[in-house]
């Protein structure tokens, strides 16, 4: 259930927040630029800046370019994908190119295959967009559910300090006793039972983002049992 290895095919998005400096988020981007036959790596906009001080490039840079100076839009125009639509952020922007990218990967595969979108560099920086970047991830899971309804697809956030992964339903966890989770959910009228955890959620409100946090697993298998469909954050810190 965490998220934060590379699958078979990988769509690593990176956002314009802190660049990866530890842990699994670090080794993800340079896993991802060794294999560059079974991953692909979007820069948002003005990341891809942090990818050449870490000496390190992307695949696509997608955006609505307001990041980027014009010397880096000319010396890269054969990979930037352009959208100056304001609606949405060049998260969500990276995200629905990604679509067309896994399209692509599936139609390949002879067999079935793993496949996951990692987004690294969501927080950091301003907070504001490290909240919005965050609270995409559902919304983005559930595109992932109604397009490819027979494949398997994750998407996740990496951080230097823990991963985001969207739930939409009943879900089983596996960890050991003793690892740490968050629940965070956006519905007030959802009840969430809980197995296998030390504190019980079966009571909690979530009209807070503190409601379910700071949790622990109190066996390897734990069960989030949901009143109905909804959106829902897990955490896992390292």
């Amino acid at each position: 259930m965490k998220t934060s290895a590379l699958s078979e095919k990988t769509i690593v998005i990176l956002c314009d927040g802190d660049f990866p400096s530890r842990g699994p988020g670090l080794s993800l981007i340079r896993k991802a630029q060794r294999a560059k036959k079974s991953h692909t790596v979007i820069a948002c906009d003005g990341a891809i800046l942090s990818l050449l001080k870490n000496g390190m490039s992307a695949d696509w840079i997608v955006g609505d370019m307001d990041t980027l100076p014009k010397k880096y839009q000319a010396k890269f125009k054969d990979i930037i994908h352009k959208e100056e639509e304001q609606d949405f952020n060049d998260l969500c922007k990276a995200f629905r190119f990604s679509l067309g990218i896994l399209e692509k990967y599936i139609a390949e595969q002879k067999r079935k295959t793993d496949y996951s979108i990692i987004i690294l560099g969501a927080t950091g920086k301003r907070e504001d967009h490290a909240l919005g970047n965050i609270s995409y991830l559902p919304v983005f899971a559930e595109k992932l559910k109604e397009k490819f309804p027979k494949e398997s697809v994750t998407v996740s956030a990496v951080t230097d300090y823990g991963v985001f992964v969207p739930i939409l339903d009943t879900t089983r966890l596996k960890g050991e006793p003793g690892d740490r989770i968050s629940i965070f959910a956006f519905d007030q009228t959802l009840k969430i039972k809980s197995q296998g955890l030390e504190y019980k959620t079966d009571d909690v409100t979530f009209n807070l983002w503190w409601k379910a946090t700071l949790n622990t697993f109190k066996k390897r298998d734990a069960l989030l049992e949901f009143s109905h469909p909804a959106y829902a954050l897990l955490y896992f810190p390292y």
